[in-house]
């Protein structure tokens, strides 16, 4: 082929954030096929406080019980904190989890949690992409404090089905995808479910008086979405998500005289729902428009239900209590790029939300009596504009968003700037800075609980907003387009915290509360490189977060002044047919603070007894727990490994994983307890192997 390019046929190009370059040829050419390929790494940084999981580097990570966890590998980035080990929370620069933003296809999520953090609701198998913002946070985001998780689901494939199986440890997956109408309309469905109870349950159902004392879990969950491309400028998605969590025990028996079976069961559990649909228009050629509806709604909730059947009976009774969050939405956003140096993007949202947080209710066979008490509205509205426009060598992100929040009894209006600024020194350096002020008119009442891993939501009640306003500063140097390497700094300040004593009198009185202050900085490094069968990156976290409540400065109970992370992965087989991969990730950070009781007051004996301790021996002591953190845990260390094997077969993959996680059995505490008047740690993962298979087609 003749050459008539002024630019070689071949050329490289290291893109460092969304760019366009034009390129002219001297004479018109026919070109039979251009190829662009992109070289990418497990944790794509897009700028100050902004990085991307790429999703296909996420399936060599180290498995979790048979399963990988976007959100366990959001945990090891740095400025991140997952709370107690075997937790699902994502703790942004010195926030809570509570804090912190969860948007599936931009729907809010009020509970990420499976199995009681083991897990999150966001199966991989679903997901096109993550994006997590810790700071320079765009101003479509709001009504919370901290960051923000955005999580993309895929699009069915218009042109080929494309199914899988997935099995690990406790649970089994299957997903499929593909056209309805070819080109035109698309599905894309997940389902898992755990398996290990229904073996538990079939065991219980054969047993003629079978007592199931130990606690069993359950979960499942399914994702949906349907694309329809209207027409050259209009697609039209709905998706739909469910997930049911339970921790039960059941107890049988059966009389071989009386012919009388008797069954309880009782649990604790949650459910989640979600449903959106999304519009996503081009009215012009430089402009594209998206609508969404949505709902979003979680139930808490506790159960007992008990049955007996005899001769001439039989009944039935259920009594259950639970607090519901039910959110109902629409959001409106425009960008529209005005020239080649200027983009804008502006759009509104509201909501309206119903809380109905002491829900009570009794079912006897057939009649059911509810009790609602306590129920709880929010109204919500939001618009913004967020402008991005260049001035070489400078990159100017200025947005403004301002919210009407209005619980019924006060109303409040906030304006929140956001301001980043990106330069290039030169082509392998580049400068940040970036501002940001978010409020938050909803938030949890489990901040006293370490290892609490549901979330039960309230609006506000007070006549101000909790507040947080962060500056931060990054350095990124791009020294060759393999390597890379980045430090962040920043300052967080927070304002008018919620700290509930006791949740009865909270809801019914609106007293034993406080509110303070909170305080976060930090410095952030990372350094990835990526070349041929060989990706690694490693994290460094210097930071401090502290509280101050009731005039008491004490640090926050998941302050980590050191954290370091790091991950490797290795293509110790590549070809054509038949792909090897060795990966392992290990995590160490400072042990965090923590409430253990300092004073045990003895029991009060029994008011029958002549003196009221009638046996001494039999008195339990009541501990004391203080209102602040008066310990720090041991340091916390944990290496994974992960040997993955794909297999290409005639139709479709099989891939084999296997997980040894906690490589080096350290004792890292899930909960620490007193007994026999001594501190010991409650170890949820020692060292424990994992594995799982899965086979596309």
């Amino acid at each position: 082929m003749l050459c008539l390019f002024s630019l070689p046929l071949f050329a490289q190009l290291t893109v460092n954030e969304d760019t366009v370059q034009e390129k002219y040829m001297k004479n018109p050419v026919h070109l039979d096929e251009v190829v662009v390929k992109a070289r990418s790494r497990n944790i794509d940084s897009r700028g100050l406080g902004n990085m991307r999981i790429n999703m296909k580097q996420l399936e060599l990570t180290p498995l979790f019980f048979g399963e990988r966890d976007v959100i366990k590998t959001l945990q090891f980035l740095p400025g991140m904190s997952s709370g107690m080990e075997g937790s699902s929370q994502l703790n942004v620069r010195g926030g809570t989890n509570d804090q912190t933003l969860y948007l599936m296809d931009e729907v809010p999520v009020y509970n990420q949690n499976h199995t009681f953090g083991l897990f999150s609701i966001f199966n991989s198998d679903a997901i096109q992409s993550v994006d997590l913002y810790k700071g320079g946070i765009p101003a479509p985001y709001g009504d919370k404090l901290s960051g923000v998780v955005s999580v993309d689901l895929k699009e069915g494939d218009y042109q080929k089905y494309h199914h899988s199986v997935s099995l690990g440890i406790l649970a089994g997956s299957l997903a499929s995808e593909g056209p309805i109408v070819k080109d035109k309309l698309s599905y894309m469905i997940t389902a898992r479910r755990s398996f290990v109870d229904l073996l538990y349950n079939g065991f219980m159902s054969i047993s003629s008086d079978g007592n199931g004392g130990n606690p069993m879990i359950s979960f499942a969950d399914v994702n949906g979405k349907m694309t329809w491309k209207v027409n050259a400028r209009n697609t039209l998605s709905w998706q739909s998500y469910y997930g049911y969590d339970d921790l039960y025990g059941i107890n049988r028996s059966n009389d071989r005289y009386t012919k009388e079976k008797y069954k309880e069961k009782y649990g604790y559990g949650w459910k989640t729902i979600m449903t959106s649909f999304r519009l996503h228009s081009q009215p012009r050629s430089n402009m594209t428009l998206s609508t969404t509806a949505y709902f979003t709604a979680l139930d808490n909730f506790n159960y007992y239900k008990n049955s007996v059947k005899a001769p001439g009976v039989k009944q039935k009774t259920e009594n259950g209590t639970s607090s519901k969050l039910n959110e109902a939405g629409v959001k409106i956003s425009m960008r529209h790029q005005t020239s080649l140096n200027n983009t804008l993007f502006y759009g509104a949202d509201g909501a309206y939300q119903f809380y109905s947080p002491e829900y009570i209710y009794r079912k006897t066979d057939n009649r059911k009596v509810d009790y609602n008490s306590q129920q709880q509205k929010l109204l919500k509205g939001s618009a913004y504009v967020y402008d991005e426009f260049r001035v070489a060598p400078w990159l100017f992100s200025v947005g403004l968003r301002a919210s009407v929040y209005d619980n019924r009894k006060v109303s409040k209006f906030v304006v929140e700037p956001r301001i980043k600024v990106n330069t290039f020194l030169n082509e392998k350096n580049k400068l940040m800075l970036a501002y940001d002020r978010m409020y938050q008119p909803v938030h949890t009442v489990n901040e006293m609980d370490y290892n609490s891993k549901t979330d039960y939501w309230i609006p506000f009640q007070e006549n101000v907003l909790p507040q947080s306003n962060q500056i931060s500063i990054g350095w990124k140097n791009y020294t060759t387009s393999h390597l890379s390497f980045s430090v962040e700094a920043y300052y967080k300040k927070m304002r008018h915290l919620l700290l509930i004593r006791d949740l009865e009198y909270y809801l019914d009185d609106h007293t034993d509360y406080e509110q303070g202050s909170g305080s976060s900085m930090g410095v952030e490094a990372m350094v990835q490189y990526s070349k041929n069968r060989f990706t690694t990156w490693a994290s460094y976290t210097l930071s401090r977060s502290r509280r101050t409540f009731g005039g008491k400065n004490y640090p926050f109970k998941f302050d980590a002044p050191h954290s370091l992370s790091a991950f490797a992965s290795y293509a110790v087989r590549e070809e054509q047919n038949n792909r090897h991969t060795l990966s392992l990730q290990a995590q160490f950070k400072k042990g965090y603070p923590y409430y253990v009781p300092e004073i045990t007051y003895p029991g009060m004996g029994l008011p029958t007894s002549p003196d009221g301790y009638e046996d001494i021996d039999d008195i339990y002591g009541v501990d004391f727990i203080p209102q602040y953190p008066n310990i720090r845990l041991k340091n916390y260390l944990r290496i994974d490994l992960n040997y993955s094997v794909e297999r290409k077969r005639e139709h479709g993959n099989l891939t084999w994983q296997f997980s040894l996680l906690n490589l080096t059995n350290q004792r890292n505490p899930y909960a620490v307890y007193k007994k026999d008047g001594k501190y010991k740690a409650f170890v949820l993962i020692p060292m424990m192997p994992s594995i799982s298979v899965r086979r596309t087609f």
